[in-house]
């Protein structure tokens, strides 16, 4: 599942921290980079639309053999953690999910946690 703020909103808060940033300040730098950092993952997931939803969704689906919308799946995996009884596949599930998720966020260190791996 997508961290928030969705894209849409990185944007809106990206545009509305650079009309107020103060190229003067200390901390002009940080917030040029933040800024930067905002809107590229933005892009990112514009570029890859809704399909990490779509395939967290169907894995789940699979995983706990029953339908439902993605939160509902998430709340009904996070249930069978927490009383033990995770389904066979859960970890494997869940380390798809922080990959997709980086590849979003923070690409540079999938790509580093990658060569290590």
């Amino acid at each position: 599942m997508r961290k928030n703020p969705s894209g849409a909103a990185l944007i809106e808060v990206a545009e509305s921290t650079e009309a107020q940033a103060d190229p003067d300040a200390g901390n002009a730098n940080y917030v040029a980079a933040m800024v930067r950092n905002a809107r590229a993952i933005a892009e990112r997931q514009a570029a890859v639309g809704d399909a990490p939803e779509q395939a967290e969704a169907t894995a789940l689906k699979e995983l706990l053999n029953m339908d439902g919308d993605l939160a509902t799946l998430n709340r009904a995996l996070v249930r069978a953690i927490r009383a033990g009884q995770a389904p066979e596949g859960t970890l494997a599930h869940l380390r798809a999910v922080v990959r997709a998720e980086l590849a979003e966020s923070n690409p540079r260190y999938l790509a580093r946690f990658d060569a290590v791996d």
